[in-house]
């Protein structure tokens, strides 16, 4: 067993600046390490408000790049002292602290993949419902498709029940590469009919009450299975017109934003094992928090 130990002055400046937790533990600092750690997310969750909200210098990881400079100074500032330190525990040491964010990372992997895992709105096809710039926040476990990152972890069988007019995200039939954010209308079985001004299914049409009109829009609440949802059409954009037999081991999706929505009416039905996950909640960029719970 080692005694006697002194931190090497470099590799204390370069672990507090690139990890200033693992700089800390590195020097047997237990209590700045978990300062440092609780301040790194703190760092982050700012330096992630800034980029959601398009705050000035938000693209910069202000927070982020502030603390590790701060790291390393703190750090140069402590190994000067010269501690010597009579018996060097095992978390300071090499291979624990290789181990730490090897471990962190796996759990970070682990609950994206198979728990929750956030996705950006890059467009308004879900408007009113969802804002571009907005973050679903996707429930996976029972799914069966559970990715992250674009790593694959595992694949299975659908667990949980799909139900109509709930919103999901799920990889594109035409691309798996791509990944869609829609609503689910139709299950296998139905027979959905659709144009601007309605939306059938089984032959009941789903019911629909104005809320709201803009210079080139119309809201509408409309109610599908006990889910109340908002949705907008555009009285001068062309009407498309169908109606389809949802087959097996699929659904049919559309966006909120009935005329500004690339969604089963042209692409088709989504195979179940398309689907990544339900939203439950839609982070607000720069605003609150918004709970999905069938009603909205």
């Amino acid at each position: 067993m080692m005694t006697n130990w002194k931190p090497k002055k470099w590799l204390a400046i370069l672990l507090g600046f690139f990890v200033p937790s693992l700089g800390m533990l590195y020097m047997v600092r237990v209590r700045l390490a978990a300062a440092y750690f609780l301040a790194g997310l703190v760092a982050g969750s700012l330096d992630l408000w800034m980029v959601f909200s398009q705050a000035p210098w938000g693209h910069y990881l202000f927070f982020g790049w502030t603390l590790m400079a701060i790291g390393a100074v703190h750090s140069y500032w402590l190994v000067r002292q010269n501690r010597v330190i009579p018996i060097r525990p095992w978390y300071s040491r090499w291979y624990s602290l290789l181990a730490l964010p090897i471990v962190l990372t796996v759990m970070i992997f682990s609950f994206r993949a198979f728990l929750f895992e956030p996705f950006r709105m890059p467009s308004g096809s879900m408007l009113p419902s969802i804002n571009p710039g907005d973050i679903p926040v996707v429930s996976k476990w029972g799914y069966g498709h559970y990715a992250t990152f674009g790593i694959t972890l595992a694949r299975s069988g659908l667990a949980k029940e799909i139900k109509r007019g709930e919103v999901v995200v799920f990889a594109s039939p035409k691309d798996p590469s791509i990944d869609y954010v829609k609503r689910v209308v139709g299950l296998p079985g139905d027979t959905i009919g659709y144009d601007k001004d309605s939306l059938i299914v089984n032959g009941n049409p789903a019911a629909r009450v104005f809320a709201a009109k803009g210079p080139d829009v119309e809201v509408f609440s409309e109610s599908l299975d006990g889910s109340r949802y908002q949705i907008q059409v555009m009285p001068a954009a062309s009407s498309v017109k169908g109606s389809v037999t949802v087959p097996a081991g699929a659904v049919f999706v559309m966006g909120d934003n009935r005329d500004n929505s690339n969604d089963s009416r042209f692409f088709g039905p989504v195979p179940l094992e398309n689907i990544v996950g339900k939203v439950v909640y839609i982070v607000r960029a720069g605003k609150r928090t918004v709970f999905l719970s069938g009603n909205y």
